[in-house]
């Protein structure tokens, strides 16, 4: 009895271990990961060493969209310094655990693979996406 406890604990703490390793190799600037989890949730209320992190829909807001090229710079509408760029995975989520100087504010804009872009259009002090976005606010959404 104690050997199967023992075993199942074992195969726990792998899955446990392997989940978390795939999140924290997913992320880099301006690279498409293959996958993630937890779309339209504060990804910054379980994942510590990211800096910005949330998710992108379609249009309708029915489902993920991947390939969205998420941009922050330091002034409105795109202009300004580009301090990152990043690309949502196939879930429709991106994250970044580079470190952000969000000062007084910083603005993000989003761009499908029609071209379209749309800019927020306030600054943002914090890197919790999704913790305005789908919950006080529409979900962001790309076309």
């Amino acid at each position: 009895m104690k050997k199967r406890l023992f075993a199942l604990a074992f195969i726990l703490m792998t899955v446990m271990i392997v989940s978390c390793e795939e999140d924290s190799d997913s992320e880099d600037e301006g690279v498409s990961y293959e996958s993630s989890h937890n779309t339209g949730k504060n990804c910054l209320s379980c994942h510590s060493s990211f800096k910005l992190a949330g998710s992108v829909y379609n249009q309708a807001l029915t489902s993920a969209y991947a390939g969205a090229k998420i941009k922050v710079t330091s002034q409105a509408n795109g202009a300004g310094t580009v301090l990152l760029t990043l690309t949502s995975d196939n879930t429709g989520n991106f994250h970044t655990s580079s470190s952000i100087s969000f000062g007084s504010g910083v603005y993000v804009s989003v761009e499908g693979t029609s071209g379209t872009v749309k800019y927020m259009n306030s600054a943002i002090t914090s890197g919790a996406c999704n913790s305005c976005h789908g919950s006080s606010t529409s979900k962001a959404w790309a076309e």
